[in-house]
């Protein structure tokens, strides 16, 4: 890509979500919101590839429909208000189209369809970049607006963004199609305490980007794109191997690492405001995601020569530096844990 435009396109990527984040005005938001959608177009297609395109278009076909259903909500608001504040956004009905139509945008159940087909159509980067940066926007206006969200609304999608990235996952061998889901089950934990403690869904977002970067930068540097590939991964780096292990039990919320503390604070705010059975559902439905992480990590960790493996793997010889990035991070993943009383 020429590197203007390049630059043209990260700046535009990054302004818009940075606007948006301080902005008050529900028109000013949507057309942050056009902006940025418009400038992940071009690094979508960028491969050429039938697939690639294909994805694109289904991108853009879905993240316009949530924009235009946002701004019917605004439109809404300003008629029966008369004005335009996003702070002063009162009316039920209003709130709840605005919800459901910043759900589609990061994907959390039942609107989560688009993003598995799209991930697996682009590059691994690009994926990167869809499930952790183009999330910030859509979670940042539910974040301003957390405290006239329908509480009703937010806990459904989660308990049912939960359950359906555990189950989408079982079935996959597509890496990337596996963090699609993977990703929408931790939407699900984001939107569990959105209304009741929107700093703790802020640190589970941020969690999730710290341990998701690592991955997906151990995937691109080896070329990974399925499941077998990654039994393979310690032939070409066991640094890599070791890197990918820590990661995946983080994102998968075990102790002591610091993927358990998200879960660990979500479901402790759930039981104090009285949300038992919602809160085991939740709980339930992640040994889902668990089992889909444990598949992971028994073919990258645990099948190792002299040990078998029942399917058969493929050899490669490629071999790349792992970048400081990747290490720093996975030392996030691991030792934030004790931090958790401070929060």
């Amino acid at each position: 890509m020429n590197p203007l435009s390049w630059l043209t396109i990260t700046s535009s990527i990054i302004l818009s979500t940075a606007l948006i984040s301080s902005t008050t005005h529900w028109l000013m938001t949507w057309v942050c919101l056009e902006i940025n959608t418009l400038s992940m177009i071009p690094i979508i297609s960028k491969p050429h590839h039938p697939r690639a395109t294909e994805a694109a278009t289904k991108y853009y076909l879905t993240q316009t429909l949530a924009s235009t259903t946002l701004l019917l909500g605004a439109t809404m608001n300003a008629m029966n208000t008369s004005n335009w504040e996003m702070h002063l956004t009162s009316e039920t009905m209003t709130m709840m189209i605005i919800t459901l139509a910043l759900m589609m945008k990061m994907a959390a159940a039942p609107f989560h369809f688009w993003l598995p087909e799209v991930s697996q159509g682009t590059t691994t980067l690009t994926t990167l970049t869809i499930l952790t940066w183009q999330k910030i926007a859509p979670l940042t206006i539910l974040l301003i607006t957390h405290n006239k969200t329908n509480i009703t609304l937010t806990l459904t999608s989660a308990i049912l963004s939960v359950t359906i990235g555990g189950l989408g996952g079982l079935n996959q061998t597509q890496l990337r199609k596996l963090m699609a889901f993977s990703s929408i089950a931790h939407t699900g934990w984001i939107l569990a305490t959105l209304t009741m403690a929107p700093n703790i869904s802020t640190l589970t977002f941020i969690i999730y980007t710290t341990a998701t970067t690592p991955m997906f930068l151990s995937i691109n540097l080896t070329n990974t794109t399925t499941i077998k590939d990654i039994g393979t991964m310690w032939t070409i780096s066991p640094h890599l191997m070791t890197i990918l292990s820590i990661t995946i039990l983080s994102l998968a919320g075990l102790p002591p690492l610091t993927g358990f503390m998200p879960k660990w604070l979500i479901l402790n705010k759930m039981i104090h405001h009285n949300m038992i059975i919602e809160a085991t559902m939740m709980a339930m439905a992640s040994l889902l995601s668990l089992y889909m992480y444990m598949r992971l990590i028994y073919t990258s960790s645990m099948t190792l020569p002299p040990h078998t493996t029942l399917m058969p793997m493929k050899w490669r010889t490629t071999h790349k530096k792992t970048p400081q990035s990747s290490s720093t991070l996975t030392m996030l993943t691991a030792l934030l844990l004790p931090l958790t009383p401070k929060m």
